[in-house]
């Protein structure tokens, strides 16, 4: 297949973008302002994102993955360390954890429901374990009570990537509403985006310092001191990154955040009718959710039989189905393949992503599924 995912424009697709219609006009207005860097808008962003998340405390900066190096450095994870984290993700929340330093140390998953095994995580502790990093895969809050008390058991904070998590709830409350470090990912096909960016959440003010500083090259820019000479502190103890979200993005982030419940809707549409059409059948397991979720389908992820040729048959149906990730330990960076992750191995063998996002209809919708009945009866 020499064409590129963008070049690939008969298919019905597994990922789209949403941008509202009116954020062109706002981001007019914000280069007319002629105020580009983090500004007024950046602070609008932090503070309907305080207000959507019940949290205490948010820093912006410009990527999810970003956020993710962000909060392990506030954390003082370095050279040496350990993270607990799992191999069943995109990438970047692993690179994120090799890039300050540290090594992850993988645990394994639930094949039900792709999360991190609470029970593998407290068996990977050592005594080099400086945190634990947590997915909520496809929206899909991992088991967030089990997890914290290894926590508070162990000493080690939870950072939870939450890059598939926007408006994910477990037992009733929002993801990024209690926790130590909660990252979100605003990245293109995200179900709001801004092209790019993220946001750290949590409730503990001696990590909201620290999260300002690494931010922007050490420095607490809402701490410094205006002078007339120098825009600088008069010290910086802290190496930090140039990772601010400025205000162009911001401006996209704020028109993104106010059609959040709406695509939240629309996702809940089409993951209750894929989950209601797909039950029962022979070639296809769907992915299980406890009582205590509420996802947010961020992606719809399914396990299937011969997912190859399954690839293949939607491909020739003009419907584009994706893995949307490996399994972290096969990328030589990580150091291989382990042998103690079986659930990861079945989930990386059989795992497929159906098309999930605003624009499908329901004519999409039901001439998916009847495909996937087709194959099923092959």
């Amino acid at each position: 297949m020499k064409q590129k995912d963008y070049e690939n424009t008969d298919l019905i697709r597994t990922w789209s973008v949403f941008v509202a219609p009116e954020t062109g006009v706002e981001i007019q207005k914000t280069l007319d302002s002629t105020w580009l860097n983090t500004g007024k808008k950046e602070k609008e962003f932090r503070e309907k994102v305080k207000k959507r998340f019940n949290a205490k405390y948010v820093v912006a900066c410009n990527s999810g993955t970003s956020a993710l190096k962000i909060a392990l450095s506030t954390l003082g994870v370095g050279l040496g360390d350990e993270v607990v984290s799992t191999p069943y993700t995109f990438i970047a929340t692993n690179t994120s954890i090799l890039e300050v330093g540290a090594k992850p140390v993988f645990a394994d998953i639930d094949y039900g429901t792709l999360n991190i095994s609470p029970d593998s995580i407290r068996r990977k502790i050592t005594s080099k374990t400086k945190a634990i990093m947590v997915v909520h895969y496809a929206g899909l809050p991992v088991e967030l009570d089990d997890i914290r008390q290894i926590g508070r058991e162990y000493g080690l904070p939870i950072i939870e990537d939450s890059a598939h998590a926007m408006g994910s709830q477990y037992k009733g409350d929002v993801i990024g509403s209690k926790g130590d470090l909660i990252t979100f990912s605003f990245q293109s096909v995200k179900i709001v985006t801004c092209g790019d960016g993220g946001v750290i959440l949590t409730p503990k003010e001696e990590y909201y310092k620290g999260l300002k500083e690494y931010t922007w090259f050490g420095v607490d820019r809402e701490e410094k001191t205006i002078n007339v000479l120098d825009p600088l502190c008069e010290d910086i103890t802290k190496l930090g990154y140039k990772a601010n979200m400025n205000d162009i993005t911001a401006t996209m982030a704020c028109v993104a955040m106010d059609h959040l419940d709406e695509q939240l809707i629309k996702r809940q549409q089409i993951g209750n009718f894929y989950r209601e059409e797909l039950r029962g059948l022979q070639k296809l397991k769907l992915i299980e959710f406890p009582d205590y979720s509420y996802p947010n389908y961020q992606i719809f992820p399914i396990h299937i039989q011969n997912r190859l040729m399954f690839a293949q048959f939607m491909f020739d149906n003009g419907i584009q189905v994706n893995v949307n990730n490996r399994r972290n330990d096969k990328y030589s960076i990580f150091g291989g393949i382990q042998t103690d992750l079986p659930n990861t191995t079945r989930a990386d063998e059989d795992t497929i992503l159906l098309p999930c996002h605003k624009d499908l209809t329901l004519g999409d919708l039901e001439y998916i599924v009847s495909k996937i009945k087709e194959y099923d009866k092959l």
